[in-house]
């Protein structure tokens, strides 16, 4: 799975802010906010991820368990799909 093509990242106003260019901008109409683990995952979904190797990153990055990482990945994995941001490995863009 993937970041569907056409987001960049911007800091705005001390936020982190994903905003969609070209085509993603017909799609969704607004922008995503990004807090630090968000970013992270965010950055790393710009090239093919498993959702595995995502609660990995977590891990490694903060002080956390691995339920917690899974749980918080599954939730932004979801925001991401329901909001048509999240392109599966087996869609082509």
């Amino acid at each position: 799975m993937r970041i569907v093509p056409g987001f960049v990242v911007r800091q705005i106003a001390g936020e982190t802010i994903a905003i969609p260019t070209g085509a993603a901008a017909h799609e969704l109409s607004g922008l995503l906010a990004l807090n630090g683990s968000g970013k992270l995952l965010f950055d790393l979904l710009q090239a093919d991820q498993t959702e595995d190797g995502l609660v990995r990153a977590l891990l490694d990055s903060y002080d956390i368990d691995r339920v917690t990482a899974q749980t918080d990945v599954a939730e932004f994995l979801e925001i991401l799909r329901t909001n048509g941001v999240l392109m599966e490995s087996d869609e082509k863009n």
